[in-house]
């Protein structure tokens, strides 16, 4: 690589744990929303 390019790949990988926590995040509230009894879910 040329030196030149460590800024862009700097950036690739910040966007990728952005993306790759918010998907995280997603997959825990999921997880909590079908654990919870059908009675307690909101009108979903």
């Amino acid at each position: 690589m040329m030196p030149d390019n460590w800024g862009y790949v700097a950036a690739a990988y910040a966007l990728a744990l952005v993306m790759f926590g918010g998907y995280w995040r997603r997959l825990r509230t999921r997880e909590r929303q079908l654990r919870t009894p059908p009675s307690r879910r909101r009108g979903r």
